[in-house]
């Protein structure tokens, strides 16, 4: 995977997007989208049965800052008993900074969380971009590469990064369907966290040159 390029792109479209935002804070797109979620009908609930909206709050869980914090301390520190120093420091320092950074995002846009449905799950910050969504993608990103490195073949490799892209999506999904969060949101979130996540690889690369 080409970093530099990644870090264009992602950075590029999260620009893009933000600009759509500022021009159209409820644009139809997002209206859209998040209606196939919610029935107009029974005061804008989640669709699906009750035991459907209970699983999406333990998937969204996966996104938090304090469960990538946790998973981010257990895991550089079990590299650090194996002596994987740079891979453990990669992964704190990508995942550190990277939810400083989401903070700082969401005090800069400051858009208000979407009121066109009910909320699922209790909210504190504001919506653009979503925390979990890019606490989500670089993590789980940051947990992928860390996996291949050890492990090395390739087939393995692929699982592991298509299990930390099922957990994004599926993470980016829940967010939408509680009602917390615009799918451009979301997306933003994606984005910027695989954006961060580039920053990192980069900047371990240039570290173990």
């Amino acid at each position: 995977m080409n970093m530099p390029l990644l870090l264009v792109l992602s950075a590029s479209a999260f620009v893009l997007l933000s600009m759509f935002i500022n021009a159209n804070p409820h644009s139809v797109l997002d209206k859209t989208i998040m209606l196939w979620f919610h029935n107009p009908n029974y005061e804008y609930q989640s669709v699906g049965p009750k035991w459907l909206a209970v699983h999406f709050r333990d998937v969204t869980t996966l996104g938090s800052n304090w469960f990538v914090i946790f998973c981010s301390l257990l895991v550089a520190t079990l590299l650090f008993f194996k002596s994987q120093r740079r891979l453990a420091m990669f992964l704190l320092l990508t995942v550190g900074t990277g939810v400083l950074v989401g903070f700082a995002l969401k005090w800069g846009f400051h858009r208000p969380r979407p009121s066109l449905v009910a909320h699922s799950t209790t909210v504190y910050t504001s919506s653009f971009p979503s925390g979990h969504g890019m606490a989500a993608a670089m993590t789980y990103c940051c947990l992928a590469f860390v996996a291949s490195t050890l492990m090395g073949e390739q087939k393995l490799s692929f699982v592991v990064w298509t299990a930390a892209w099922a957990i994004i999506l599926l993470v980016g999904v829940s967010r939408v369907f509680l009602g917390v969060h615009w799918p451009t949101d979301v997306a933003a979130g994606w984005l910027a966290g695989l954006c961060w996540f580039a920053v990192g690889r980069m900047c371990f690369q240039r570290a173990n040159s």
